[in-house]
């Protein structure tokens, strides 16, 4: 059980943005079963605990590997550059001014004429999701290029683009239990 590992080395897998999600899955579960805390239920205190350190540092490296936000961030880490997510600003103002046209369409949604707010919402999670393919390709670009500063604007969007997609889903949802 070595803690010093970084996720990428804990799972096998080289340290690059595109993870292959079904070997993660599998190391995972190799990993859960191999080192679980309950396998070390009688063993001594400092085992156990580092029973539980370990199987901690599995989980927290396997939700960090599965999101692609995530991965790009700690891709940053490991390179280095620490990034505040309290404190990101987006300098871009094509792309805040999408973000205001987002949010206006999507305050705009009447949940009580369903067929027409799903179209909208269905429009939305399109563009929502062809922005988020762009910013991924972009960052592996700047990541490659080491441009830690074009990589942390992008992060920032991606965040923004993380919290659409959850509102649209949310939004999705009312609309169904409201139909239902």
């Amino acid at each position: 059980m070595d803690l010093t590992q970084n996720y990428f080395e804990l799972f096998g897998l080289p340290i690059k943005f595109s993870v292959d999600q079904v070997q993660l899955k599998q190391q995972y579960r190799e990993l859960q079963l191999r080192f679980h805390p309950d396998k070390f239920a009688s063993k001594g205190g400092s085992e156990k605990r580092l029973a539980e350190q370990f199987s901690g540092l599995i989980n927290t490296a396997y939700q960090t590997l599965r999101s692609p936000l995530l991965t790009a961030e700690y891709l940053l880490l490991l390179a280095g550059h620490s990034v505040d997510n309290e404190n990101l600003t987006i300098a871009d103002g094509a792309f805040l001014f999408k973000q205001m046209q987002w949010r206006e369409a999507l305050g705009d949604i009447d949940i009580s004429d369903a067929s027409k707010a799903e179209d909208v919402l269905e429009s939305l999670s399109r563009e929502v999701s062809e922005e988020r393919q762009q910013l991924s390709a972009r960052f592996v670009a700047g990541y490659n290029e080491k441009n830690t500063q074009e990589c942390t604007q992008l992060i920032a969007k991606w965040h923004f683009i993380e919290k659409m997609q959850n509102e649209i889903e949310r939004l999705e949802d009312k609309i169904f239990d409201a139909s239902a």
